[in-house]
């Protein structure tokens, strides 16, 4: 039996990357910085002291961040003994963003530039407006600007709940983003709206990776609150990942949990699991581990390190979650067969300790486990596609057209 359980700790880069340069990153380290902070005791709100994450430490973690960083850094100790085989990874797709890195993983690279809205404010050209609110039928958007998701709804929100007009931003991702009130605008309003903005963003050749539906509640800005109901509607992948051939060749299944399958516009997922919080997607990946059979690919994204704690900029947030999630790991770990690989990684940074709330260039873990694998460092390796190739050679697929396997 084979079976892959590939899981992104979203955003846990490992050090800047060699390009980090271009992107004003050099010295971003998402993990290693939360790691110096806790041993340092500075990252004490509902935890205390060093980081206690013993099941990613003995999966190679500490190492590959070592390796990535070339450094030794405060309180990454490297001494237990290791049951897997770790390295990193750099990206050769043009931007650090969900989109890039998760298709790079599937063995796409995004190689040509997104659309960005650039400018801060008055993101959004007014002709550019003028032809959503006719598609769309609507009296006007309000925001128009690069916005924090969480400040925009305060701010705007109470607006919003008057006028009945969406709220529209975006950030320095190539992203177009919709705050709507659950209740007074409809959350399936909203789901139609983007839906709409996306097909009409395909068919004017916008080269836009997501339109994303940001839902909330509340009376006013004293009590607004986004809700678990957000929804991302992505530009579909260029070329054929690595999971639409297990699907295609050796008809394989692929569980996408949480936005995994909107972050692929559901190509390639064969059956899709809609999740929200830490707690409730490590629990359905372990049932879903529980009742996998051959030839299926298990694929979560563990969402809240990028979206609760990375851009917020909380330390204490992201280091509760990294030891929440290692105590789910040991159980994982537990159901890892024979044949089968447990692949951790992530998809790009967003250093909590970082200047501003966007994501970092970074490079990005690759912990792979199997009782059978030999247990060695992987590397360097030069794209994250390397995850891709090794996953396809691992079910005898045809090859990937980018990376090398690590078999």
């Amino acid at each position: 039996m084979k079976r892959v359980f590939l899981i992104v700790i979203d955003s846990l880069g490992i050090g800047s990357s060699p390009d980090a340069y271009k992107f004003n990153d050099v010295g971003a380290n998402t993990f290693g910085h939360i790691v110096e902070k806790c041993f340092l005791g500075k990252v004490n709100i509902g935890r205390k002291g060093a980081l206690y994450i013993p099941n990613l430490v003995k999966l190679g973690i500490m190492h590959a961040l070592q390796k990535s960083t070339k450094k030794n850094l405060l309180g990454c100790h490297n001494n237990s003994h290791i049951i897997g085989s770790y390295g990193f990874a750099s990206e050769i797709s043009s931007g650090k963003d969900t989109t890039s890195g998760h298709w790079e993983i599937a063995g796409v690279p995004v190689l040509d530039d997104w659309f960005y809205f650039s400018q801060k404010n008055n993101s959004f050209p007014e002709n550019f407006l003028k032809k959503i609110i006719n598609v769309s039928k609507l009296t006007g958007f309000i925001g128009n600007c690069h916005a924090s998701g969480t400040d925009i709804i305060n701010n705007l929100g109470e607006e919003h709940i008057k006028t009945n007009k969406p709220i529209i931003y975006t950030s320095s991702d190539s992203v177009l983003q919709i705050a709507c009130h659950e209740v007074f605008f409809g959350l399936s309003n909203l789901y139609a709206l983007c839906k709409k903005v996306r097909l009409f963003l395909d068919q004017e050749k916008y080269k836009v990776a997501r339109v994303i539906a940001r839902p909330f509640i509340g009376i006013n800005k004293s009590n607004f609150q986004r809700t678990g109901n957000r929804r991302d509607f992505s530009i579909k992948p260029f070329s054929t990942t690595v999971m639409q051939k297990l699907i295609n060749e050796k008809m394989g299944q692929v569980i996408g949990i949480g936005k995994v399958s909107d972050i692929y516009s559901g190509v390639g997922i064969s059956k899709y699991i809609k999740a929200t919080g830490l707690d409730e997607l490590c629990n359905i990946t372990i049932d879903e581990i529980k009742k996998s059979d051959t030839n299926t690919i298990i694929f979560t994204n563990l969402v809240d390190f990028d979206s609760n704690w990375g851009h917020r900029r909380d330390i204490s947030g992201y280091a509760r979650g990294l030891e929440f999630f290692d105590n789910k790991l040991s159980q994982i770990i537990d159901l890892v067969k024979d044949n089968d690989l447990l692949i951790l990684t992530a998809d790009h940074g967003c250093d909590p300790t970082w200047k501003g709330t966007d994501h970092t260039r970074e490079n990005i873990p690759i912990l792979i486990y199997s009782p059978n694998l030999e247990k060695k460092f992987l590397g360097h390796r030069k794209t994250f596609s390397d995850i891709g190739q090794t996953i396809a050679k691992y079910f005898l697929l045809s090859p990937m057209q980018y990376g090398e396997s690590m078999l």
